[in-house]
């Protein structure tokens, strides 16, 4: 791959462009957090790549920002950063060691491109309606809390009371918490991560749902559960599937959403009961779906009634509902 030689932002264009988004970020969020104080949502998104020349994003947690600067060759990027940083920060009237810094890469030239960035070990509060998650702002470019789906959540919720719940990919287990708290008569979650499982079930006991319903928790790879819950006969009325982009991992067959996604819908159709509805999701900005013809159910693509006001005009997420026949 060949890479472009650059020439570095002048000073005067590094400090015009704190000066937008500092505007932007303030202008936003007045019109913005009227709205969610009264919904006592206090995590959403600031700014998503309003301004051409500036690529970043800005996230609100609860008097922290998370600032993401997409990766660009023509920038010192510490001094640039630097200014980002303390304009966001004066918009918002906090203190600059609350803007908290990620760097994102579309994909990368080399290497990991989640590689854990630190070790604070430090969760804060963050609120979402009647519930609350626990958010880490430092250790990884994910925080654990995807606010993009907020609406989705809403929508799982009303429909779960009294049904079967399972999510799948489940990271933090926020649309788990919000099915125990919609009364679902069981909830499972499935996700490989050990350390993302315990944090589920640690928003689980933080908003004082354990126990509130039949809960099951499993580390078990997505495919291979599924291969076992079909051959069990496990059954569930109401799912939740929103798997990587794409995963490598040493011993287990490679997914890469473009090309594996009709089979994994399959698989977890398979374990849908009649009338049950699955919500398949992916965030790939390139996804094509293939999702035509599936047996014995109907899909139809959601994602404009679920896109939440802070991403107006974006499209954070595809989101498709698939309804098994009765």
């Amino acid at each position: 791959m060949v890479r472009m030689n650059f020439k570095l932002y002048s000073p005067e264009v590094m400090q015009r462009h704190a000066e937008m988004l500092g505007n932007r970020v303030k202008k936003n969020f007045k019109a913005l957090s009227k709205k969610f104080d009264k919904e006592h949502v206090s995590a959403f998104r600031l700014y998503n790549l309003d301004i051409p020349e500036i690529r970043a994003v800005v996230d609100w947690y609860e008097g922290h920002v998370i600032l993401g600067e997409y990766v660009r060759e023509q920038t010192d990027h510490e001094s640039y950063l630097e200014l980002l940083s303390a304009s966001v920060a004066t918009a918002l009237n906090i203190p600059v060691e609350n803007v908290h810094i990620r760097q994102r890469t579309t994909r990368p030239f080399e290497g990991d491109r989640y590689t854990r960035l630190a070790r604070t070990n430090e969760r804060m509060e963050v609120r979402e309606g009647d519930l609350k998650f626990l958010v880490n702002l430092d250790d990884f470019l994910d925080v654990g809390l995807f606010t993009d789906h907020r609406v989705t959540r809403g929508i799982v919720r009303d429909l779960v009371k009294g049904k079967r719940f399972l999510n799948l990919f489940a990271y933090t287990g926020a649309f788990s918490c919000y099915a125990a708290k919609g009364g679902a008569k069981s909830v499972t979650t499935v996700d490989m991560s050990r350390r993302y499982l315990d944090w589920a079930k640690d928003n689980m006991e933080l908003n004082a749902l354990t126990g509130t319903c039949r809960q099951e928790w499993s580390s078990t790879e997505v495919r291979e559960f599924l291969e076992r819950a079909s051959l069990s006969k496990n059954m569930w009325d109401v799912i939740f599937l929103d798997p990587p982009s794409f995963s490598t991992r040493e011993g287990m067959e490679p997914f890469d959403i473009l090309y594996d996604h009709r089979s994994l819908v399959e698989s977890t159709l398979a374990v849908l009961d009649k009338g049950g509805v699955l919500f398949f999701s992916t965030n790939h900005q390139r996804f094509e779906p293939d999702l035509d013809g599936l047996l014995s159910a109907i899909c139809t693509e959601i994602t404009s009634l679920t896109t939440p006001v802070d991403y107006k005009g974006k499209t954070p997420h595809r989101l498709f509902q698939i309804v098994k026949a009765k």
